[in-house]
């Protein structure tokens, strides 16, 4: 539940609410816009809490790291705005209510948040109101709605659950010896003359370990994998899934103790040798099992809701939209504000005393 929610929160950073689609959209998902008041309070939004977590001065370390950071910025938060929206529109096509628990504990959040003088003073400066976080209560409720809504859709039954116990309860202990067939500076396939040669070493080694040589010396050197290498090239235990696909093919395939011929993957020539195989008890793991086939689904059904909306950007609409002023500048314009009334008032007293002084000479 805490993973699924995790997964929602990223994407619902956005507070928004749809309208019609126009030249004030700066996105569109299925056809609902997304205006750019919307974007700009969003912006506000994200703005107002990153100073409240790094302070107003992570501007300008952020330039340092980014001198694009506003785009990237502004990018992240049109992201979450339709993200946001895709989700809140299922849950209104599914008729997925607020959950109830979840708003009363963000409403308590923002009635002690403006309970509080500074807090309500910074939130005001950053141009927002009380509504603003209102929306973003219920919301936010609404996306705790579908992360239960999800999490109940994809809970595997006795039936499912055994059939990927069945597919996942071995456990193999396994070794290998990897020759590498990519270039490590440029991330590049080597030519298939020098793979040719990487073969026929790949098979040399492969004949001295089927001829009683000890692998893991072996291993050691000669194996281009630097995570196991110096562990005599011990992969540890592992289920399927762990492994790509040409590897675990070969390896879940073979009895203890045997040795496989030099097996292609993407990342080259692997010698692999099992160690052990290990069933697992169903009653020990079914719990575990449960969460993991509950989640796995809940990704799936995740990844559909997201690829079955039809989503439209307008980029550069974004781009033309000002950042607007970061906390330090603000501050900085306040000072100059303060500065500059007291300089006034200082002109208008001494105006006012060389007044006073006139008048007294002249009754003189």
């Amino acid at each position: 539940m805490k993973k699924l929610l995790a997964i929602f929160v990223a994407c619902v950073i956005g507070v928004s609410a749809v309208g019609c689609t126009g030249n004030n959209a700066v996105a569109t998902v299925d056809g609902k816009a997304i205006t750019t008041k919307e974007f700009e309070d969003q912006l506000k939004f994200s703005k107002w809490i990153t100073e409240l977590q790094y302070g107003d001065n992570i501007w300008e370390t952020m330039k340092k790291q980014d001198p694009k950071y506003q785009d990237t910025i502004k990018t992240q938060v049109l992201d979450s705005l339709v993200q946001s929206q895709i989700f809140l529109q299922y849950a209104e096509k599914n008729d997925i209510k607020p959950d109830q628990k979840q708003l009363e504990e963000f409403k308590a959040q923002n009635k002690k948040m403006f309970e509080d003088a500074k807090a309500k003073e910074s939130f005001t400066k950053s141009g927002l109101d009380e509504k603003f976080m209102d929306d973003y209560a219920q919301q936010a409720a609404t996306i705790t709605g579908v992360v239960k809504f999800v999490e109940k859709k994809s809970t595997p039954d006795e039936k499912k659950l055994k059939k990927y116990y069945d597919e996942n309860s071995e456990k193999i202990d396994a070794s290998h010896i990897l020759l590498v067939t990519t270039d490590e500076k440029t991330g590049k396939p080597y030519p298939d003359e020098k793979k040719v040669e990487i073969k026929k070493k790949a098979d040399e080694i492969y004949k001295k370990a089927k001829d009683g040589e000890d692998f893991a010396k072996l291993a050691k050197e000669y194996s281009q994998d630097p995570g196991s290498k110096e562990a005599g090239g011990s992969l540890g235990e592992f289920s399927k899934g762990s492994m790509v696909e040409e590897f675990e093919n070969v390896a879940f395939s073979m009895k203890p103790g045997e040795i496989s011929e030099p097996v292609e993957t993407q990342f080259g020539y692997h010698i692999i040798k099992v160690n052990k195989k290990t069933k697992l008890d169903y009653a020990k793991v079914k719990a575990e099992m449960k969460q993991e086939l509950t989640q796995k689904n809940s990704q799936e059904m995740i990844s559909k809701i997201q690829d079955t909306a039809k989503v439209e950007k307008f980029e550069e609409k974004v781009k033309e939209i000002p950042f607007g002023s970061t906390g330090a500048e603000k501050k900085e314009t306040e000072k100059k504000d303060t500065e500059k009334k007291t300089e006034e008032k200082k002109t208008n007293e001494n105006k006012d005393s060389g007044n006073e002084q006139k008048k007294t000479e002249e009754k003189k």
